[in-house]
């Protein structure tokens, strides 16, 4: 049989698959001569141009594969960022809705949506997820780190020392900054310290920053709200109640 009964009797589709090595079919290289390869795509290509309307129908179908493969990613994502013990949580860990949020001590954005959220946490019965999400400086990495020590040593100080530092007006510029926080919510600083450095805290750090990638989370503050998803800050809380779907 020839090449060009081979592309009548399992169609273009098959073929198209064997060349870009997605058809099991046809994944071993030997299957083909290279002269037999060259003579299908050959085939392919001139098929195309003479029906240019296949490519806009590949281009669709590649675009709702995406798209899928993106919801099955978040849900997946979200799944994990609600049930993992490492992870700042305030709420019913049942609610049935959530609010996720990736953030940066020293991020102004951050900052100013925190009354937003937390406001829609509360008056919505919603669990909370705080992501810590350091990538504005190496400020922010001490900062996250300290901060997710303090949450598996006391979770109530923790609380005390986000907020302390999400309400703050300025930047945290050394780890002094740091030190004041602990010792502001009582915090046994040397106990957090050496959390701070092991490797299951720094792993679960890694964790954050690999979900975030997985996102495709470039910058704070990124929230997830019942499954959508919210990049940047919100000029008011109306606007964000509106996009939760809590208002018209």
């Amino acid at each position: 049989m020839g090449c060009f009964s081979c592309v009548k009797s399992w169609g273009l589709s098959v073929v198209l698959g064997a060349i870009l090595g997605s058809t099991p079919a046809f994944a071993a290289e030997s299957s083909f001569t290279p002269a037999q390869r060259a003579e299908i795509e050959q085939l392919v290509h001139d098929y195309l141009v003479q029906h240019p309307e296949v490519m806009y129908e590949v281009a669709a179908e590649m675009e709702k594969l995406q798209q899928k493969q993106a919801a099955d990613t978040l849900q997946e994502v979200v799944q994990e960022l609600r049930t993992r013990p490492s992870i700042p949580k305030q709420g019913p860990a049942d609610a049935e809705h959530y609010i996720i949020e990736f953030f940066d001590y020293n991020c102004g954005y951050c900052k100013v949506v925190r009354k937003l959220t937390e406001q829609l946490a509360a008056k919505h019965n919603m669990q909370a997820v705080y992501i810590e999400f350091p990538i504005l400086s190496a400020q922010s990495v001490q900062a996250a780190a300290v901060g997710m020590a303090l949450y598996a040593l006391d979770p109530d100080k923790y609380f005390a020392y986000q907020n302390l530092l999400m309400e703050q007006g300025k930047k945290i510029e050394s780890f002094a900054d740091i030190e004041d926080a602990l010792k502001a919510v009582g915090a046994d600083i040397e106990a957090v310290k050496q959390k701070a450095g092991t490797d299951s805290l720094q792993d679960d750090l890694r964790f954050n920053l690999e979900q975030g990638k997985r996102l495709g989370v470039t910058g704070t503050p990124f929230f997830i709200i019942d499954g959508k998803v919210l990049r940047g800050a919100v000029p008011d809380y109306a606007s964000l109640e509106r996009f939760a779907g809590f208002a018209e």
